[in-house]
């Protein structure tokens, strides 16, 4: 079977006020090429479909017609099964509605976890439908024979996976459900076919680089024992930064996101292709590259010559900019005051014609605040301190080594404000 492995997609960003209809675009025309190129079985998309969960009607009209396209180009080679789950920024009951209609393009949509009143194992209808809605047999089209299986794990706080042993604590859940859905999935598969689990998650140890390590460390981590064992391959979704998931031997990965989100994701993008020959063997695993429309360009002071690191010091390079290269411009500038108030109209009037995009500016911030009758920062100063950072130079003895469990309790707060928010 051979798989198509991608997430995190987030369709409906906007960037700096900037709207990136374009350039999901220019990735879904790269995805049909990739499709009608390596015909896969399976197209998998492990969570993060929008970035909203209450998607603009452009965006969820991107969504419908990419998906119908990438099901017309299956069709010239046989077909192509496409299973997607919800991410932690997808409306997921939402999904679970459009999915109904899905179906009969063979696509599984998975967005909610089943919750019910009695989870006893006598409530054998309750079980019937998890299995029915998490174990999903892969089929190029919806007649065609059993190619594996895909077990979808979608995006899940710990206290709402159904408490299938009441001993169990929220931590316990999520491993209990997986070994359910593994057991069963093992029943059916007489054939011995490839099986594929989906979640989108955090893996404890994972490379975040281009993630907000506070907001990240807030969440909720599975250690990749929690999967269990008994399936081929591990597609995760999350994490943005594409890798193996060490002590997976090489059966676990996240695609990452298939272009950068932010300026911190500084790291080339890729889909993956993933086939595995028959049940209980090493899938081979390749990368392939996705362009991005837009570069995510940082110009720093620092890069300049002595003597010539001050903020207007970047604006030649701003005015020689290609004028055609397509990219997000943020400036990285060493002074320690304000800006002069003009700075901004200036840096907009250098990049007057081009199609680049000016985002932000990001001024140095010093090493140790000012200090006196009160904590003196610019606004620029202010915008680049994350919230931890912030509270660390207003009441820095609240986290103080002996004062773990406050720094711990400050970014569960600040990660549930992040997740209310998205």
């Amino acid at each position: 079977m051979k798989i198509l492995h991608t997430s995190d997609w987030h369709i409906g960003q906007t960037f700096y006020d900037y709207d990136r209809t374009e350039e999901h675009k220019y990735f879904f025309e790269q995805l049909k090429k990739i499709v009608r190129k390596e015909k896969p079985d399976l197209l998998l998309v492990s969570g993060d479909l929008f970035h909203t969960s209450a998607p603009s009607i452009a965006a969820q009209e991107l969504y419908n017609e990419s998906l119908l396209q990438l099901r017309d180009e299956a069709l010239a080679f046989g077909g192509m099964h496409i299973v997607l789950i919800a991410g932690n920024h997808d409306s997921s009951s939402k999904l679970d509605v459009d999915g109904l209609l899905w179906k009969y393009f063979n696509t599984d949509v998975v967005g909610t976890v089943p919750r019910d009143n009695d989870e006893s194992p006598a409530n054998t209808a309750f079980y019937d439908y998890i299995f029915s809605k998490h174990i999903i047999p892969v089929r190029k089209t919806r007649e065609g024979d059993i190619l594996g299986y895909v077990i979808a794990v979608p995006h899940c706080y710990p206290q709402n996976f159904p408490n299938i042993n009441p001993e169990d604590g929220k931590q316990e859940r999520m491993k209990r459900f997986i070994g359910l859905l593994l057991e069963k999935c093992s029943e059916l598969n007489i054939e011995g076919l490839p099986v594929i689990l989906t979640a989108h998650t955090l893996v404890t140890g994972s490379n975040i680089k281009g993630h907000d390590a506070l907001i990240i460390g807030g969440l909720d981590n599975s250690d990749i024992g929690t999967f269990g064992s008994g399936w081929d391959y591990l597609a995760l979704g999350h994490i943005h930064f594409p890798q193996e998931i060490k002590g997976s031997g090489g059966k676990a990965r996240y695609s990452g996101s298939p272009f950068p989100m932010n300026f911190e994701e500084d790291y080339d993008h890729f889909v993956n292709i993933v086939e595995i020959e028959k049940r209980g063997e090493v899938p081979q695993v390749r990368q392939i590259p996705i362009e991005p429309l837009y570069k995510m360009v940082t110009l720093s002071a620092k890069d300049l010559p002595e003597g010539k690191r001050s903020c207007t010091d970047l604006l030649p390079i701003l005015k020689h900019y290609p004028s055609h290269e397509k990219a997000y411009i943020r400036l990285e500038v060493l002074e320690t005051g304000e800006l002069p108030p003009d700075y901004i109209q200036r840096v907009k009037t250098a990049l007057t014609g081009k199609t680049a995009r000016y985002c932000l500016v990001k001024q140095e911030i010093p090493d140790k605040p000012v200090e006196g009758e009160g904590i003196y920062l610019t606004a620029a100063q202010v915008g680049a301190l994350s919230p931890r950072e912030m509270a660390e130079i207003i009441a820095p003895e609240l986290f103080e080594d002996s004062e773990e469990e406050i720094a711990e309790l400050f970014d569960k707060a600040v990660s549930n404000v992040s997740e209310q928010i998205n």
